[in-house]
């Protein structure tokens, strides 16, 4: 989960993840993969967290974090390519491993991702460009929550946030002119056992 630095506000794991297929659903020059089923992957690719968790970032031990993990590469089998969005999200997060339960987390990832691979039909340089959009779409996403200013480069977008629900794109990736919407988040008071929900909207721009 993540926490609002400004305001007693909770973002799940879960909705973070809905926010970054958000984006990843209007983007331009989609991904060489079938993409009902990537945006699917995004949608998904925290899906080891579960749906109201509270595991929150920079706070959960990384034992936690690497078996959140596990359970989020596990395949699942019902979509291919699903189970491959994700697995390559997270072999991304893991490296390089920080520690030897990371490493050994990667390890048995590693081994999983060629029948992945292989079973979602797709070369792995499509993969890898499909992990390319997945990653600019979980970036903009990982930093939303926060609800402070930051700024930055990823995968050749510079992006900018101003904490109070504006990003902006430079080169401008999408097919639409603009994107807002909306995200739910809860209020931190007793969550996750009270859940009182906050929308929080978003305006993705390009640069002016």
């Amino acid at each position: 989960m993540f926490r609002s630095v400004r305001r007693p506000v909770i973002v799940p794991q879960a909705d973070h993840a809905r926010f970054s297929a958000a984006i990843a659903l209007a983007w331009r020059d989609r991904p060489p993969l079938p993409f009902e089923s990537f945006v699917r992957g995004v949608a998904d690719h925290d899906r080891g967290y579960g749906e109201h968790d509270d595991d929150e970032i920079g706070v959960v031990d990384n034992v936690r974090w690497v078996e959140i993990q596990r359970r989020g590469f596990h395949p699942r089998g019902e979509d291919a390519v699903v189970d491959l969005v994700v697995a390559l999200h997270i072999r991304r997060l893991m490296s390089p491993p920080d520690d030897d339960v990371e490493a050994a987390a990667l390890a048995d990832l590693e081994h999983l991702l060629p029948g992945l691979v292989a079973g979602a039909g797709v070369t792995r340089e499509d993969a890898d460009a499909a992990d390319a959009v997945t990653n600019v779409c979980d970036r903009i996403a990982f930093l939303f929550p926060f609800e402070e200013p930051a700024a930055g480069e990823v995968r050749g977008i510079a992006y900018e946030l101003d904490g109070d629900g504006s990003v902006v794109l430079d080169p401008w990736p999408l097919a639409v002119r603009r994107l807002p919407g909306l995200v739910t988040a809860y209020e931190a008071d007793g969550y996750p056992d009270r859940l009182v929900p906050v929308v929080v909207p978003f305006d993705i721009r390009p640069a002016a």
